[in-house]
């Protein structure tokens, strides 16, 4: 039968700091061997602490400056921290003072006589106009102007179109027309020949068809346009489409007042 091992005792503080004290000189020394010579000198200690007092400002501000410096352009380039910035480039300000004076009080004469003279030679030429109220004119009845109808003494023919060129060989001579009223003008459409003859009169429009004396009028002006003859041309011998000339005959009548019938 195998007995158990007996445990071991835990370790005394005494035991760890020796244990580590150990460790930490084996690892001081192995490195002591390892270095190479003069890796651990020691640097120069001065002789003694110094205390400086700067009792001159600018002096001081300069020493200040230059411990602050860590810009290498500043002694090349000019700046208010560089070197020559005490020198040039705080300039002092120029004063400039005006010329001040002072005149004695020196009091003017004023006459008093011709106080109010100017005034007293334009009152009477500036005197203002009587003002007048603006009176408004009466107002107008705009008239009417009617212009009296123009009467015509006796019937005449005026033609129209291409045939106006054309003179007639015979003026005809044209009968006025008793009526209680004006008769309308008649308008006759015609067609001409190269020899003057008139074609085929007829209407250009219809009159009042219910006037008696109105219809006999515009049958007669047919009846004439159709007895009618104009001027030949000078090639009348010559039959074609530009030889016929069409036209418009007016016959603008006279109408006069019709009789009265006496009575017994």
């Amino acid at each position: 039968m195998i007995g158990e091992p007996p445990e071991s005792a835990p370790w005394s503080r005494r035991r760890w700091i020796t244990v580590t004290l150990v460790g930490l000189g084996l690892q001081l020394t192995v490195l002591h061997l390892f270095s190479p010579p003069g890796t651990f000198s020691t640097p120069p200690v001065a002789p003694g602490f110094k205390v400086h007092w700067l009792a001159n400002p600018a002096l001081a501000r300069r020493t200040l400056d230059t411990l602050l410096l860590d810009d290498p352009t500043l002694l090349a380039m000019a700046s208010p921290r560089g070197f020559s910035g005490a020198a040039w480039l705080r300039p002092k300000p120029e004063e400039f003072r005006t010329s001040e004076w002072t005149d004695a009080e020196r009091s003017l004469a004023q006459p008093t006589q011709s106080l109010g003279g100017a005034f007293q030679l334009m009152a009477p030429t500036a005197r203002p106009q009587d003002f007048e109220p603006v009176r408004r004119p009466a107002p107008t009845v705009p008239g009417t102007i009617v212009a009296p109808p123009v009467l015509r003494l006796a019937s005449r023919l005026l033609v129209q179109g291409d045939l106006a060129r054309r003179p007639l060989v015979k003026v005809p001579a044209l009968r006025s027309w008793s009526h209680t009223d004006l008769l309308t003008d008649t308008r006759v459409q015609v067609i001409v020949s190269a020899e003057g003859l008139v074609i085929s009169p007829r209407l250009a429009q219809a009159t009042a068809a219910r006037n008696p004396v109105q219809r006999e009028a515009d049958q007669h002006a047919i009846e004439l346009a159709r007895s009618l003859r104009f001027a030949p041309l000078p090639q009348a011998g010559s039959q074609g489409p530009g030889a016929l000339a069409e036209g418009v005959l007016v016959f603008q009548w006279h109408t006069m007042e019709a009789p009265v019938s006496a009575k017994e």
